[in-house]
């Protein structure tokens, strides 16, 4: 009989430290995918005390799970071996705050190995220092949750909205949530990562990063498909096309922003169906600001090389 999935925290950090080490205690380090040195990119996490704990940072050595994103450490539920049943399975990290505004964004890679149904990963925080935890999932404030096929996400027999299933691919993963929710202030959000298996190789996390920018992509209350953005993710072409409409109607202003808010390029009186080139610019997130004669919207754009 498997047991009902854990509600589990996964909201953006910055990757974390190398180590082979199997964490049989509550155990810190920095992790940022790249095995670098400590910087100020860098997530602290902790791995949960509990023995039957499997997360470990390490050199995957499985069958799908076979190598990191970026080489050659991961974190991983177990290097090598296949998870066992029931197995619950933790770690967390904190994300400091500077003010009861802006946008938190988090980004990871994963991959994921699940019994689909009934084993999964799930997304929570906490705003109390973990006395309570709120599922990323289904919350209003989270407003875009991104970067993943519909088959990755399940509801388990718990009833429980998870990542769940098998998908070999690496997959980018985007998570925005909006600070100005929050109705007391608070200078912590803790993120947990709860994973419950039942024998197979289970999740595969790295690239993960966090970070809180002023820039708020919330769409306005207008049409859907009068702004037309794609591809996204993106290498290097982003297409912009507005809805054909009988009026007349025209971009009157475009901006490119990086995550920190800075202004990479800017576009003013461009035709409704155009595109730019975002090649020379390093891979993360982005913020295409677009404003034309009768509408306004802000879009986050993904440029992965």
């Amino acid at each position: 009989m498997k047991k009902p999935l854990l509600k589990t925290l996964l909201l953006f950090f910055f990757s974390c430290s190398i180590n082979n080490s199997f964490a049989q205690s509550w155990y810190d380090q920095y992790f940022d995918g790249a095995d670098s040195a400590f910087s100020t990119n860098s997530l602290y996490i902790k791995i949960d005390t509990a023995a039957s704990n499997i997360w470990q940072v390490g050199k995957p050595q499985k069958i799908i799970f076979d190598s990191a994103a970026t080489l050659p450490n991961a974190l991983v539920t177990d290097t090598i071996n296949f998870y066992p049943n029931n197995n619950i399975s933790r770690f967390t990290f904190n994300v400091p705050l500077y003010g009861p505004w802006g946008i938190l964004g988090i980004q990871w890679k994963q991959k994921l190995d699940m019994d689909d149904g009934f084993d999964g990963g799930m997304v929570e925080f906490s705003i109390d220092t973990g006395a309570t935890w709120q599922s990323a999932f289904n919350n209003p404030s989270v407003y875009n949750f991104f970067g993943y096929p519909s088959p990755d996400f399940d509801t388990l027999v718990s009833g429980e909205y998870a990542f769940s299933g098998t998908d070999s691919l690496w997959r980018d993963v985007w998570l925005c949530y909006d600070l100005s929710f929050l109705t007391t202030w608070v200078d912590t959000i803790r993120v947990r990562y709860t994973f419950i298996s039942d024998n197979k190789e289970g999740w595969m996390i790295d690239n993960m990063n966090a970070h809180v920018t002023m820039l708020h992509p919330v769409k306005e209350e207008t049409k859907v498909d009068y702004f037309n953005v794609y591809p996204n993710p993106t290498k290097n072409i982003v297409n912009i096309e507005l809805q054909r409409l009988n009026e007349y109607h025209i971009i009157e202003n475009m901006q490119l922003i990086n995550a920190e808010g800075k202004l990479m390029q800017e576009w003013n009186k461009i035709p409704t169906r155009y595109w730019i080139d975002v090649n020379k610019y390093p891979n993360g997130m982005y913020y295409l600001k677009i404003k034309s004669n009768l509408k306004s919207k802000t879009i986050p754009i993904m440029i992965q090389k």
